[in-house]
């Protein structure tokens, strides 16, 4: 394996799919790997008419446009595998069909999940709901659940029943990772063949950030994030008021989002500080300081960065008790469970996380857990043996098709 095709549709507004794929490029070039990029920006929808733009909506199920351009980008490079990170809306699943057609293998890291709910995050009203992976796509549209729109929820709809129909994310797709076993399951539960989903972890370039026992200062927990509904920030923020002896320390908010100008007046005293988005240097400072990360979220979470960064200068995680992030915190080894959307549940765990009496040993657990699981060196062997299956694979089935 030497050459590498990293695809990537970015957000209008940056999250940890874009960190996973800088980090990922850095990964490969720093082990030799020939990498070439092909990225759109979501950016571009905003400057298009409104037929454009219902145009566009169009293309999201499958774009001739990009089909041609991916192709063009194929031909040209002759990569020996694609990696996919997110195709949506502008890139389209068309990108397999061009390098089907070219017989290059594709792998796909998911995410999200996007390819069985048109919100992508199985949250609805703020409560988990499975109905469009268990039941009909059309619920999606009459609940308006991409962008609360239900025109916006029509093309995605298309999107993911068209591909499915046509076999796309079963056969055009050589490989999926996944981040957790839980996003695993749904996935199997979604259709796609549990043959073709690998398991891969984040993980995060250390620079000797890993440390334990040093002079930290700790008079704080931390959330680090968007400010919005699935990311329970409020409940947090509801259930910290209430903590009777906050032992003198703080909450500090570290991001931006929609809620966090309601939040900061709401919650607005002495023992919760809003800083708004702050660089990943600064970022990995707060965490070296922190007593403790805080993971609220109502939705299943894929796999937070934030917990990474924190892992990797050997901070505790408090998360809720759902879905993958039950999986990556280990509760009273590496952090503590929350029930999810529980304020009161939420109340009592800070608690008795903020008098915990093995602190400084939970912080050395976190640290090994880290170092076994979360490195470059151990992500680096796992995505070249993904590489190397679906190259092999691939070629096994190019030598089967020659002697029929």
């Amino acid at each position: 394996m030497k050459k590498v095709l990293l695809v990537h549709n970015y957000y209008q507004q940056g999250g940890g799919e874009d960190k996973v794929f800088a980090q990922e490029e850095a990964l490969l070039r720093s082990n030799g790997i020939e990498v070439e990029l092909y990225t759109v920006h979501n950016d571009l929808i905003n400057n298009q008419t409104l037929m454009n733009k219902a145009k566009m909506a169009l293309d999201a199920t499958w774009s001739s446009t990009e089909y041609k351009r991916i192709k063009k980008k194929l031909m040209d490079m002759k990569p020996d595998v694609v990696h996919v990170h997110n195709f949506f809306p502008i890139i389209s699943p068309s990108i397999y069909y061009a390098c089907n057609h070219l017989n290059i293998p594709v792998v796909q890291t998911l995410h999200n999940y996007r390819l069985m709910c048109p919100a992508a995050t199985f949250l609805r009203e703020n409560k988990v709901c499975e109905k469009c992976m268990t039941g009909s796509l059309i619920n999606s549209v009459i609940n308006g659940c991409y962008r609360g729109s239900r025109v916006q929820t029509v093309p995605l709809v298309t999107m993911i029943s068209l591909n499915r129909m046509l076999g796309t994310w079963g056969n055009k797709v050589n490989r999926y990772i996944a981040l957790t076993e839980f996003s695993k399951r749904k996935f199997i539960e979604g259709g796609i063949p549990e043959d073709k989903i690998t398991v891969k972890p984040n993980f995060i370039s250390t620079n000797d950030n890993t440390e334990s026992m040093r002079t930290i200062n700790q008079n704080y927990l931390l959330y680090v994030g968007r400010i919005s509904a699935e990311k329970g920030v409020r409940n947090l923020l509801e259930a910290w008021q209430h903590i009777k002896d906050q032992k003198n320390m703080k909450l500090l908010i570290v991001g931006e989002g929609p809620e966090k100008e309601q939040l900061s007046m709401l919650y607005a005293h002495k023992n919760v500080e809003f800083v708004g988005n702050q660089p990943s240097n600064k970022v990995l400072e707060y965490m070296k300081d922190a007593k403790y990360l805080i993971v609220p979220s109502i939705w299943y979470e894929g796999f937070p960065m934030t917990i990474v960064e924190a892992y990797s200068v050997g901070t505790p995680v408090i998360c809720s008790q759902i879905g993958s992030l039950q999986e990556v915190v280990h509760n009273e080894v590496t952090g503590f469970h929350f029930v999810h959307d529980d304020i009161q549940d939420i109340q009592r765990v800070i608690g008795d996380a903020i008098n915990y009496k093995d602190y400084y040993s939970m912080r050395e657990k976190v640290i090994e857990v880290f170092q076994n699981n979360y490195t470059e060196e151990i992500n680096y062997k796992l995505l070249e043996d993904i590489y190397r299956s679906v190259i092999k694979e691939n070629n096994n089935g190019r030598t089967a098709k020659a002697k029929i």
